[in-house]
């Protein structure tokens, strides 16, 4: 499903990936934990090529990423196996809820507007915001605007979904609805969640990923790798 060999990425003279070697399973969820700047997020925006790699190579079923040889369409075709949820909503503010998954669906599958915007309100239905549909993203609060993001990435229907800290823009009391939902999404894709959320780790995850210091220090199973820990 996804194979990743030799991943190398620095910013300057800061090496922050040292040979990232890394296979995950369809279906699996995976979350990516490890001390502040020990590189998890940079290693899943290497994952949708947000950040280019310096060397290594990355597969997404049948989608494959070479540093050496890289060409702008086969980096526009792996990005479309992939869909981001970020920590702070990344939505468009100066549309409305259902244009916010519209409008990617319209662009990047070519979709007709009328057929995404069905989608799109069948999507927003999934995650409990039907009737925001005509609204903000501002008029919503934090966790209501990533339901919206989380909707947003599941109406691609990527073959993988990453998130990058999904909870750490939110109140302590709206963390609760998203990780129910994130669990809930998770059972039926593959998923790679870089999280501070350890006990939701524990909850959701199939396999922890341990970073530190731009190095995989261990891979395991959840239950192994905290108890362990």
């Amino acid at each position: 499903m996804i194979e990743i060999k030799n991943l190398n990425k620095s910013f300057g003279n800061n090496k922050v990936l040292k040979n990232i070697n890394l296979n995950i399973k369809r279906n699996e969820t995976i979350a990516i934990i490890g001390p502040s700047g020990s590189g998890k997020s940079t290693l899943l925006r290497c994952l949708n090529l947000l950040e280019i790699p310096d060397h290594g190579e990355v597969r997404i079923d049948d989608s494959y990423f070479n540093s050496h040889h890289s060409h702008k369409e086969d980096t526009l075709k792996f990005r479309q196996k992939t869909a981001m949820v970020f920590q702070g909503f990344h939505l468009f503010q100066n549309k409305k809820v259902i244009d916010n998954i519209a409008l990617p669906l319209m662009v990047v599958q070519k979709m007709k507007k009328d057929k995404a915007l069905k989608y799109a309100e069948e999507f927003l239905d999934m995650v409990g915001l039907k009737e925001k549909r005509h609204v903000m993203p501002q008029q919503l609060s934090g966790g209501q605007q990533q339901r919206v993001a989380i909707a947003r990435a599941l109406a691609l229907n990527p073959s993988v979904i990453l998130f990058d800290e999904p909870t750490s823009a939110l109140d302590s009391e709206l963390v609760g609805e998203v990780l129910d939902l994130i669990k809930k999404v998770s059972i039926h894709t593959t998923s790679v969640i870089v999280t501070h959320e350890i006990e939701f780790a524990r909850d959701v995850a199939d396999r922890i990923v341990f970073i530190d210091e731009g190095q995989i220090i261990e891979v395991g199973k959840t239950k192994d790798i905290l108890d362990h820990s």
